[in-house]
């Protein structure tokens, strides 16, 4: 059985200005982000990790990499991106809600070719997801754990695909920053063992 540890990468200063940020912004983590990432390395240091991923953007590197002071080497994969928002990437303001709010519709009413101007629709973001998961998945040992930071549209994404819900629910998955997502695979079968899990976060 293979355990695949999927996380959202930490805080940006993007996220807290409530910025859109996509595929096409590479922003640093911030010092909340760095902390979160600090605390989910001391909660989950203890687990044998056979590989680590992250997307080619930086804020997902820097949330794990307190992982290599284990001597874990992170893998790269750009497959793994956020999704890319078009023209709205790096906009703030209020009228954003409704654009993003229009658009949820049309994919949760399965118009899954719908995206923002310029940007990537549902249907394009999985081709490449797929492609690279094929390759986290054909990395991992049979019997083993990975590691895979990535963003926070695209875990829903992926979620909903690997969970056999479609794409059209994919706002079922909740996210938060360094939150955990632990999935079970044996063959073809895929089960959700931890949702959305902030454990490692004090309250």
């Amino acid at each position: 059985m293979r355990n695949l540890y999927l996380i959202r990468h930490g805080q940006t200063d993007y996220n807290l200005r409530g910025i859109v940020q996509g595929g096409g912004i590479d922003a640093s983590l911030n010092e909340t982000g760095r902390r979160q990432g600090e605390l989910f390395f001391e909660k989950y240091q203890e687990i044998k990790f056979d590989l680590l991923v992250a997307s080619a953007l930086v804020r997902t590197y820097q949330t794990i990499q307190p992982f290599e002071c284990l001597g874990h080497a992170i893998k790269r994969i750009p497959e793994l991106n956020e999704i890319n928002w078009g023209i709205l990437e790096g906009q703030t303001g209020n009228h954003l809600r409704a654009l993003f709010d229009d658009m949820n519709g049309r994919w949760t009413s399965g118009d899954l070719d719908a995206r923002m101007e310029g940007g990537e629709s549902p249907k394009e973001a999985w081709q490449r997801l797929k492609a690279g998961m094929d390759q986290v998945l054909k990395m991992m040992p049979e019997d083993g754990n990975a590691l895979v930071c990535i963003h926070g549209r695209v875990m829903r994404i992926i979620l909903s695909q690997m969970l056999g819900y479609g794409m059209q629910h994919m706002n079922l998955f909740p996210h938060r920053n360094t939150a955990l997502n632990l999935l079970q695979i044996q063959g073809d079968h895929v089960t959700a063992v931890r949702l959305n899990d902030l454990s490692h976060i004090p309250q």
